[in-house]
């Protein structure tokens, strides 16, 4: 991180600590969405996360922007891993990073996975669709943990923090508090 040395440049919200760019500072992107006209604006990239995954389950890439006004413009694209899947790509758009954060901590990734084909079909036997259904939760719970874990890299990056004191107690302490 870059040391600031005029008083005049320090930031007034720590959660966002630059809120405006120079127009000298930043580029054009142009970025698609799925079935929506792209999205274009001046700014700066903060941050690129690129999931990692085998060919065969869903991926999440992430890029998260700061436009020129200030505003903060989230990219994530969708990566189906089967080649007659496309990749779906989502824009959102926040004020500060703060609300950019809290969006993505809520995101559910497992709600991309695609569901089997043939899942729904009235000839389907019980075996095969209990087998399905096992496997699709087992690849719905390998895709959010990668998705979590590229996030907590992606919050590392941005140096997004919460204050110890602000976040909740765990059960385990909680207990030990009362049994004192």
């Amino acid at each position: 991180m870059n040391a600031i040395s005029n008083p005049a440049e320090l930031p007034t919200d720590i959660q966002d600590p630059v809120s405006r760019l120079d127009e000298a500072d930043s580029q054009l992107f142009t970025l698609r969405r799925t079935g929506r006209k792209p999205i274009r604006f001046q700014g700066r990239q903060l941050v690129e996360a690129i999931g990692r995954g085998d060919s065969e389950r869903i991926t999440h890439d992430l890029n998260i922007y700061r436009t020129i006004n200030g505003r903060i413009v989230v990219e994530l694209i969708i990566r189906r891993g089967l080649p007659d899947r496309q990749d779906l790509c989502r824009i959102h758009k926040f004020d500060n990073l703060s609300a950019a954060a809290t969006w993505l901590e809520n995101y559910k990734p497992a709600e991309d996975a695609q569901i089997p084909d043939g899942l729904s079909h009235p000839e389907t036997t019980l075996p095969w669709a209990v087998l399905q259904a096992v496997q699709l939760r087992q690849t719905m719970e390998r895709i959010d943990t990668s998705f979590r874990c590229m996030l907590s890299e992606v919050f590392l990056a941005l140096d997004l923090t919460d204050l110890a004191e602000a976040m909740p107690t765990t059960a385990v302490s909680e207990g030990l508090a009362r049994s004192s």
